[in-house]
């Protein structure tokens, strides 16, 4: 955390040597800068992120619901016995498309897991570290204090970020998994 606010603590540098070391920070008043809007803006966007995570893992779970109630389905129309004895019988265009569609049933619903497991996995979250807060941290200038902690909630959402951007690249191709999982099973079925 120390290295995150060397903006705010490091002292001013003036073009004459001779003039003495000044640090920025006990110049300056905290009701003159906007350090406490962009501190309700971290954390705001905190939350946001926390709230992205919980909606990814929320819409997963419908997901697997569905993936649920599709499995007892397809165990029973769409078995995978029926598909590999049409491969042993001499093929019609009508045989192919009904393999391919049984196929890609399975297929799909695979990958529509995979991408769900992908979505819902647990993964380290940095948080702000509690255990860190002592004395010197509370009786440091305020502005510096607050710099700290617009710096350090910057680096927690942007990890937050980054792995929600994940959750939502793999929760895009579930759905994918499944459309294409019940076009097939749609297609074996009426052909």
């Amino acid at each position: 955390m120390e290295d995150l606010v060397k903006d705010c603590d490091e002292p001013n540098q003036t073009t004459n040597p001779n003039a003495p070391m000044v640090n920025t920070v006990e110049l300056i008043d905290v009701s003159e800068t906007a350090i406490a809007e962009y501190l309700d803006v971290v954390k705001s966007e905190y939350e946001n992120e926390r709230n992205k995570k919980q909606s990814f893992e929320n819409r997963s779970g419908l997901i697997m619901a569905l993936l649920g109630a599709i499995c007892i389905f397809l165990f029973e129309k769409v078995q995978l016995k029926d598909v590999f004895s049409m491969m042993c019988i001499p093929l019609t265009f009508w045989d192919l498309i009904n393999i391919i569609s049984g196929l890609a049933v399975y297929i799909g619903f695979v990958f529509t897991m995979i991408m769900i497991l992908r979505t819902i996995a647990v993964k380290q979250h940095n948080n702000f570290e509690v255990k860190s807060i002592n004395e010197t941290l509370l009786t440091e200038p305020r502005i510096g204090a607050l710099c700290k902690l617009i710096f350090t909630y910057k680096t927690i959402i942007v990890q937050h970020r980054d792995l929600n951007e994940k959750r939502a690249s793999a929760f895009k191709r579930s759905l994918y998994g499944i459309s294409a999982t019940l076009i097939s099973i749609i297609v074996y079925i009426t052909i």
